[in-house]
């Protein structure tokens, strides 16, 4: 970012089951403050809806940020934005989208067989189907190889996510539904999707967003935006920071 400029502190909100550190090859490059927030046991324990865990974040970062979310994150990311706090002053999701299972009016989303059939996989046999998530994130990359070297430090680690955590939040994916407020939101936000993506396919010809928002493809990129497509997610959010504010503000 220009040295004339202040950089806002950047919020980064990772998705279900998975730690925001995975994300540190995107956000590593922000040349300020960075919080990365998992949405993990210690959080969950005090939310028991995707809005509880939004009114905790906006209490414990009120002053005025870049908040930044990927999958689930997105959607946490969204409402944050659109409570119009002052606290987001721009979001850019990552993987986004604003509903997760497909019905008649939403062809976007995974279809609802498969979702009922992962859950119970999930109340059944949670690291199996965690380690299974984790791999589906990959699948169909560019660099699909190399993107599984990228992940094994974290499929070693495991989940951070208690089965009775993994099972609540998961929860959350299947009744959300943010379609009015992403069509509606005033606060600037950049959507990015992966071109690969196979759990969150691209929704930009489905749902119309406002003039403050923009949508980017990152080609080869599957759901994951960290790996060998963190390079692209950061040359969209530049392109996207100098959209708004010009080339001073740019990073």
């Amino acid at each position: 970012m220009s040295s004339g400029k202040v950089c806002p502190r950047l919020v980064v909100v990772a998705g279900w089951g998975v730690r925001a550190e995975m994300l540190s090859e995107l956000y590593g490059n922000w040349p300020g403050e960075v919080v990365p927030v998992s949405l993990d046991d210690e959080l969950l324990a005090r939310c028991d809806s995707l809005s509880e865990v939004t009114d905790e974040l906006l209490s414990l970062y009120p002053e005025p940020s870049v908040w930044m979310g990927w999958s689930l994150g997105s959607q946490v990311v969204m409402e944050a934005a659109a409570r119009e706090t002052g606290s987001v002053s721009c979001a850019i999701t990552l993987g986004g989208f604003p509903k997760f299972v497909a019905d008649e009016s939403w062809p976007r989303g995974m279809p609802a067989g498969d979702f009922r059939a992962f859950a119970l996989g999930i109340r059944r046999d949670p690291q199996r189907y965690w380690l299974h998530f984790l791999l589906l994130m990959i699948n169909g990359a560019a660099d699909e190889k190399g993107e599984r070297q990228r992940l094994k430090p974290w499929l070693e680690k495991g989940t951070l996510v208690s089965h009775e955590h993994l099972c609540k939040s998961l929860a959350w994916l299947e009744t959300g539904d943010q379609r009015a407020l992403w069509h509606s939101i005033a606060t600037p936000a950049l959507h990015i999707m992966g071109e690969k993506d196979i759990v969150v396919r691209s929704w930009a010809n489905d749902l119309p967003v406002p003039s403050s928002s923009s949508h980017a493809m990152v080609s080869g990129m599957a759901h994951w935006p960290g790996g060998c497509s963190a390079s692209d997610c950061w040359g969209a959010m530049q392109a996207f920071f100098a959209s708004q504010r010009g080339p001073s503000w740019a990073l």
